[in-house]
Formats: structure tokens, sequence, C-alpha cells
């Protein structure tokens, strides 16, 4: 009995690892069945290994006599990818043709500009993915066969700036410091109110006045198409790329009229103002009515550097200082004072805005603009110290520190104003084949000259660089 039991069991632990092999092998032809066939930008390939990099960006912080550190977590790390393939000829499985022509077409889609799309065996489809480098080895000991190794990362949307995100917490905290140091100012009566309104007043005057300025009304045209709205400069096309943003079809009337009707926006929203202020107790009417004025102050200017210099102007309000005596001009002049404070925010939060749609001509207009946006910032950075406003401060240095960061690289990459003379006065496209070998940027230098008439530029003027 017992050598009968015996055999039993050996056949049972002969089945049970017949049964293992069995599930092992179904493991591995569904693991093998679940392969993606690989490819970068169309071009498929042979895969020896791919190792994938991915996890937080970190920043470890360490402190003298703590034994511990603090590790400062900046946001996901974009996803890496190290690719060990290879090429063959007339390969069976990926149906490609000669080596010669796999290499190059696989050395091409490396060196296309932007991102291409990956085909990570495991993984699947990987979009938005940019080719750090290619490395190819031809052996002689492989024949018609070539390795590679492929280093790649998963690349994100360019934004600018970073201080898009931190205008709505400036403009918050202003709103917060507005309600903290008006609520005693309303309780006096309708002093502080008529206070309020005149304040109002005197700031929307400031726009009105700057949408209906000649320069505005000359930029209502420089989008215009063809050689004509070039003279007018602008549209945020930069020196290089006169008329980028010129709109087929348009007239100069259309172009007139749209701005006619952004001014009558203006007023609208001016009307709309005064009555948020003749009641500031509430605060959030009040600061939609602000930022719809700064928004239609904005929305005037087809160029964006006018809407750069318009709400700068805005940012720059500072009404005369009351002489009324007694606890009546105290609480008049709080509210004076509270009221500029916050439409100069509102406008700075807006001018950060505004400059995620303003291209710098040159190194010299980026570095220009910077310093004056950050004058401004500083400025009001420093009031909002002095006034305890805390929220407001952080906010602003958050939003200050986003639009260096932004125009500072935009600007890098910019060329800079150099100053070019001749012995004769020569038509503006001779001298753009002269200078940069390329007769299409004729409007744009024509842009940066300023000439009377293009076919007779001025011997000695600047202009980009290259």
């Amino acid at each position: 009995m017992s050598t009968i039991t015996s055999a039993l069991n050996v056949a049972g632990s002969i089945g049970g690892v017949a049964r293992a092999a069995g599930n092992l092998a179904n493991l591995v032809t569904s693991w093998l069945t679940d392969l993606k066939p690989a490819s970068y930008g169309g071009v498929p390939f042979g895969v020896e290994s791919v190792r994938t990099s991915a996890g937080r960006k970190t920043s470890v912080h360490t402190y003298p006599f703590r034994d511990d550190v603090w590790v400062e977590d900046l946001g996901k790390k974009a996803r890496g990818f190290e690719v060990l393939g290879f090429l063959v000829e007339n390969d069976l499985v990926t149906k490609q043709g000669s080596i010669s022509a796999q290499r190059e077409a696989l050395l091409s889609a490396c060196e296309k500009a932007g991102p291409q799309t990956l085909v990570h065996p495991t993984l699947g489809t990987v979009k938005s993915v940019s080719c750090l480098g290619v490395e190819l080895t031809d052996r002689r000991d492989l024949g018609g066969a070539v390795e590679f190794r492929l280093t790649l990362i998963v690349s994100g949307t360019r934004l600018y700036p970073t201080a898009v995100t931190s205008t709505g917490d400036a403009s918050t905290a202003a709103l917060a410091s507005f309600v903290k140091t008006t609520a005693a100012a309303i309780a006096a009566g309708a002093v502080a109110v008529e206070q309020a309104v005149s304040t109002a007043v005197g700031w929307y005057q400031m726009a009105v006045a700057a949408v209906n300025d000649a320069k505005s009304i000359i930029g209502a045209v420089s989008t215009l198409s063809g050689n004509f709205g070039a003279l007018f400069g602008g549209a945020n096309n930069g020196y290089a790329g006169a008329n980028a943003q010129a709109q087929p079809n348009v007239t100069a009337t259309d172009l007139l009229c749209a701005a006619t009707a952004a001014r009558a926006t203006v007023i609208t929203a001016g009307t709309a103002l005064q009555t948020a202020a003749a009641n500031p107790s509430d605060s959030a009417t009040l600061g939609t009515a602000v930022q719809t004025v700064l928004s239609s102050v904005a929305a005037t200017a087809n160029n964006p550097a006018d809407a750069v210099r318009l709400i700068s102007n805005m940012a720059q309000f500072n009404p005369p200082s009351l002489t009324t005596p007694g606890q009546m001009g105290a609480a008049m002049a709080t509210m004076q004072v509270a009221l500029a404070a916050l439409f100069r925010r509102y406008a700075l939060a807006q001018l950060a805005t505004t400059l995620t749609t303003y291209q710098p001509a040159s190194q010299n207009d980026a570095n220009a603009v910077l310093a004056q946006v950050t004058g401004l910032l500083d400025d009001e950075i420093l009031v909002a110290g002095d006034a305890g406003d805390d929220d407001t401060y952080q906010a602003l240095r958050a939003m200050r520190q986003s639009v260096v960061s932004d125009l500072a690289a935009r600007g890098a990459d910019l060329a800079a104003i150099a100053t070019f003379q001749y012995q004769a006065a020569l038509p503006s496209l001779v001298l753009a084949n002269r200078i940069y070998r390329d007769p299409t940027r004729e409007p744009g230098l024509v842009q940066q000259i300023n000439p009377i008439h293009p076919a007779f530029c001025p011997t000695t003027f600047q202009a980009l660089s290259s």
C-alpha cells in the first residue's frame, strides 16, 4: 500500500510541475503578445532594452546641527526613456528596406524640429516626446545591422509667463486688503462713499484719456495687411516678422470701427465701476468692475505694446492727497488711499497677463520692458509692505519673480540692436537682403528704421544685428 501511495505522490508531483510549466509558458506567451512594435516618429525598429525614468523633482535642503534634511517637492519630473535598439537590412518583422534608408529615416526623425510620437514596447503610444540625442554604431561583425542608443524625454507645452498663475492671487489679496483697511471708513457714512466714487471717477478718466490718445488710434490699424499696416508698427510681430498678425480682407475702416466699439465698451465698464464704488461694502462687485475696466482698456489695443503702455499708465494712479481735517477727513483719506491701491494692484495683475501676449522685438526691448514693469511692481511692493498688507506684499513679490523669469528667458534668445551705416540711401528691400540675406524680413526692417519712404532709407540707423 505504501508503495502505491508513494507512486501516486510522485505522479502528482510530476503533474504539478507540468501544470506550473504550462502556466509559465502561457504567461510568457501573453507577455510577448502584449508587446507593441516599437517606433519613434513613425520609424520602426527592433528593441534590445528600454529604460524608463520618472518620479518627482526635488531640492534637498541641509541645515547645520540638524541630522535630517528637508526635501522640497518641486513638481512632477518629466518621463525619460533610454532605448537600446537595432536596425536590420530588409527586416522581415518591420518590413523595412535597406539599412541605409532605415538609418537615414531614424536620423531625420531625431533631427526634426518639435516632439514626435514614441511607441513604447510595454507602455504603448506616448505623444509629445523630444529626442535629446541618438548614437548609432556600425559594427563589422554585425554586417547589415546597426545598433543605436536613443535618449528621449516627454515634452510639455510652452506657456508664458508663469506670472499668470499668480495674478489671481495678487488680485484676491489686494481685494482682501481693501476690505480690511476700509471697514472703519465705510462705517463713517456717506462722506467715505462719496470719496470712493470720486476716486473711481478719477481713475476711470485716466482710462478714457488713454484709449482716446492719438497713438492708440494709430495703433488700431497696425494689423492692416500689406505695407500700409506695417508702417504703423507693432501688432506683436516683432522686428523680424512684420505683419505676422495681419488680417486679410480687412480694411482700415473696419479696424477703426472696431476700435470705436472697443472704446465704447470702456465707457460702459466705467459706468459700472462708478455704481460699484457707490457701494464699497460689496467688495466682490467692486473687484469685478475694476477688472472689467482693465480688460476693456487692454482690448482696445491691437498692438500688445500699446496695451502694455496703457495698463502701465493706469498702474501709476496716485490721486492728490486730501486736506479735510477731523474724523470725516481721516475716513475720506483712508478710502481714497485704499481704493487707489486697489486700482493699482489690479492694474499690475492685468499687466502681467498682458505681457503673456507681448513678444519683445529684441534683447534691448525685453530689457526695457522688464525694467519698466519691475519698477512699477517694486513701487507697489514697497507701498504694501509699509501699509502692513502682508498677503498682498507676498503675492506681488511672487508675481514679480514670475514676470522677471519669463521676460529674461524670452529676451535671452533674441538678437540685440546694432547701428548700421551706409554711404548712400538704399531701399529697404536691398538693406534686408544685404543685412539678413532674407528679403522677407524687409517689413520688419521698415518698422525699425521708420524711414520717410522705404525706397530711401537713412544712411545711419539701428536694427536687429541678426
